[in-house]
């Protein structure tokens, strides 16, 4: 009962994802996308917790989360528009790979430092 519970916690968590980093794909120049990539950061946060440290889970999350606040560069052009999305959705495609093999967190502690730490190179 509480496999499934936890379980249903996960789907829940990951179906919030996927409509976030879409919104933040087609949202180009909205004035909004910085509360999006900020509303995915949460979101991914609250993910990742539930599962034990993984490097690889880590460095998933770091480049979902890069690859969302470099639809944003625009006044920059850092990136060729076109490479943009691309790159965004390799980088949930990986993240979804990565959060498939997981292995979730038995001990349920906080994991609050991961928050410090996943998204300091994004």
């Amino acid at each position: 009962m509480a496999e499934n519970c936890f379980t249903d916690t996960i789907e829940e968590k990951l179906a919030l994802i996927s409509p976030t980093v879409k919104a933040i794909e087609f949202g180009g120049e909205l004035p909004y996308l910085c509360e999006l990539q900020t509303l995915l950061r949460q979101h991914l946060v609250g993910l990742v917790v539930l599962f034990e440290r993984d490097p690889g889970l880590d460095a998933a999350t770091t480049d979902l989360y890069a690859a969302a606040a470099m639809v944003q560069d625009t006044p920059t052009a850092a990136q060729p528009l076109a490479r943009k999305p691309r790159l965004l959705n390799e980088a949930q495609t990986r993240f979804q790979e990565r959060i498939a093999t997981a292995r979730p967190n038995a001990r349920r502690t906080c994991a609050a430092w991961r928050e410090n730490e996943l998204f300091l190179a994004a």
